[in-house]
This record gives C-alpha cells, structure tokens and sequence, in this order.
C-alpha cells in the first residue's frame, strides 16, 4: 500500500487529519523549486494532493498521532490483507477491499471489467467481480496521462 485512493472518503466535521494533510500539501508545494513542480508529472495537481500524497498525510498523522515510525504494514498487520476489515488507527477508521474499493489495478481484481478507460468496460460485469460491496468508483484517468485535451477521450471505450 503506497496510496489512499481518494474516490470515498469521509469523516466528521472538523478531523484534525484534514488540516493536517492541508498543511502538508502546502509545505510540500511551498518547499519545491520550480524544476521540481514542473518536473515531476509535469506539476500535475494529482501529484501533491492525489492518492500518493494523501497517503504520506496519511502517514505523518499517524506517526505523530501514535508517536511511532511504524510502517502501515506493521500498524495493521495481517489484517491488512483481510478483504472484510475494518480497521481503527488513531481515531481513523479503514474499510477492507471487499467492503469498498474492491476495484484494484494492481492486483489486476476488476481492472478489464471496471476500468472505463478499457474497452472492455462493462459495469455489469464489474458489480459481478468485486460483490458483495457497498459503492464501486470507475476511473478513466482523464486527467493526464496524455488525455487530458481530448475531448472524446472515453467517447469509444
């Protein structure tokens, strides 16, 4: 696990995590050089404040929640690999694949039938692979990757 994908999430109002990740997101883009904004994805938003950056917010709050430098593995253990987790770190709650977001590239779980940017989308199919589960998210990846000017980018998928 090295990302937080941000297609659900929620929590109460006000969670200290949310300012945390803000502030973050801020010291991170305010420290870069301008080589480095542009260098990396081309400064694409997705960069600072995508799954990969929510996942190291995610990462820091903990550690200083918890005070300890342990990997998310070690957090969670073998229960990180349970489909049916539910998992309670630091006033955080984490729900296993099989509960939401059971869609995973990569793993390959779904990634023909659920993934809107394959020509082997279907949506039917998809609910079939990944029940029993509460909400499933279809990504396209329409923002870069090189589709992001193309209008009808997903018109023949």
């Amino acid at each position: 696990m090295n990302s937080v994908p941000n297609s659900w999430m929620a929590s109460q109002p006000n969670h200290p995590l949310w300012m945390h990740i803000l502030v973050r997101i801020t010291k991170v883009w305010s420290q870069a050089s301008d080589k480095q904004r542009k260098g990396f994805w081309n400064g694409k938003a997705e960069f600072y404040t995508g799954p990969q950056s929510l996942f190291e917010g995610l990462m820091t709050y903990l550690h200083l929640s918890l005070q300890t430098n342990k990997t998310i593995r070690q957090l969670f253990g073998k229960q990180q690999t349970t489909p049916n987790a539910i998992l309670e770190v630091a006033d955080i709650t984490f729900l296993g694949p099989k509960l939401i977001n059971a869609y995973d590239w990569m793993n390959k779980l779904g990634r023909d039938e659920c993934s809107a940017q394959r020509t082997t989308f279907d949506e039917s199919k998809c609910k079939d692979v990944v029940k029993p589960i509460y909400s499933v998210t279809y990504w396209s990846h329409t923002y870069g990757h090189g589709n992001q000017n193309n209008p009808n980018y997903l018109q023949n998928k």
